[in-house]
């Protein structure tokens, strides 16, 4: 063995730090949420459609166009059980993330299992109701 390479070998085995992980700066990044900014307006989403990744915090902006409206998120994905935990968790769970007319809101939670989740409006769209129920949209969690 080399001289150099001795010397690399003798430090690498008595350095203390030897045996410590390298260490990164935190900036944040990871904890950073995946912000997606939807519209409503009467009858429906703008996106109608969100693709977000298993294990992401997820921020979605909530801006209304028109009139008030909400978003309600089903807790689990089509097709699942809803004995377990819920495919997507809330820092603070809520049955309705009502929004005035031109204001926003924001709603934060992580997509924790993949699936399908369906959302729709919770407030009434109109007097009569007609054309509320099309006002629906999918959160896609992937793998």
């Amino acid at each position: 063995m080399g001289k150099f390479a001795y010397l690399i070998a003798m430090l690498a085995i008595t350095s203390p730090f030897a045996i410590l992980p390298a260490r990164t700066q935190d900036t944040g990044a990871a904890n950073s949420p995946h912000v997606i900014e939807v519209t409503a307006k009467t009858f429906e989403f703008i996106p109608n459609e969100i693709h977000v990744k298993v294990g992401e915090r997820v921020q979605i902006k909530l801006h209304t166009a028109d009139r008030a409206h909400g978003i309600k998120l089903d807790l689990y994905p089509e097709g699942a059980s809803q004995d377990g935990p819920p495919g997507l968790v809330f820092d603070h769970p809520q049955d309705d993330a009502k929004v005035e007319k031109h204001k926003d809101r924001d709603i934060e939670f992580v997509a924790a299992r993949a699936g399908t989740y369906d959302f729709k409006c919770s407030v009434q769209c109109s007097m009569m109701g007609h054309g509320h129920d099309r006002m629906t949209g999918k959160l896609i969690v992937e793998e």
